[in-house]
């Protein structure tokens, strides 16, 4: 396994909210996207990856759903804690994708807009739903993707971490085999670089590095209106 992690600022925002973890002892990868007034973005995602990373305890695959889900809910009444004690704070959250590898099987937790895809045999498929308004409304066919309220929701989230004192986290179980594909990303990268763009440019690349920084210049050059976070896989 070769695994990348980077993150940037862009060209638009002032400072970077994001944060990312790698661990490959655990083989537990995340990306966390703040939001929040002041300086709440920031704290809040690496509140999210901080926490994640020291309340994450498994055996083996039996008990990891439960553990990464609880991890993830403990993050997030971490980062309300800290919200209701600081009225500058009070606001702040962040998304969070996080993924556990354990023999064959990819393990996801996941609160927001950031992004997990797996591509296999030049195909690429996202198993993670955007928590937002936009995508809600779709699924209950109000709009359509090519609608213009589309994309006036498609930044308002509908979850994240620290929001409330309790959230809902979706928990994915996946199978991941040798030569597969495995990215993480915050909503700076999907948003500006589509999915057959992104199965497109690692079609027969073997190191991740160079196309990490691959993905970062295309979505720089369409402008990087904010920060950018990646960890890219290849098993």
């Amino acid at each position: 396994m070769k695994v990348v992690g980077i993150t940037d600022i862009g060209l638009v925002r002032k400072r970077n909210e994001d944060n990312y973890l790698i661990d490959t002892e655990r083989n537990l990868f995340l990306v966390c996207d703040g939001m929040g007034g002041h300086f709440g973005g920031d704290i809040a995602s690496r509140l999210a990856t901080e926490t994640i990373n020291k309340e994450l305890v498994f055996n083996g695959i039996s008990d990891l759903p439960e553990a990464l889900e609880n991890a993830v809910q403990t993050a997030n009444h971490v980062i309300w804690e800290t919200g209701q004690s600081d009225a500058e704070l009070n606001e702040m959250g962040t998304t969070v994708t996080a993924a556990v590898m354990c023999d064959d099987q990819l393990l996801i937790a996941h609160v927001g807009d950031s992004s997990l895809f797996i591509i296999h045999d030049n195909e690429i498929t996202k198993p993670t739903c955007d928590h937002t308004l936009a995508e809600h409304m779709r699924k209950d066919g109000i709009i359509g993707k090519d609608d213009e309220r589309y994309k006036s929701f498609h930044h308002v989230l509908t979850r994240a971490l620290g929001v409330d004192n309790e959230v809902e986290i979706d928990i994915y179980q996946l199978k991941v085999m040798k030569d597969d594909w495995i990215l993480l990303c915050t909503d700076g990268l999907s948003n500006l670089v589509e999915q057959y763009e992104i199965k497109d440019l690692l079609k027969d690349k073997n190191e991740p590095q160079e196309a990490c920084q691959q993905l970062l210049d295309l979505a720089l050059a369409r402008g990087g209106y904010d920060n950018i976070t990646m960890i890219l896989i290849h098993l």
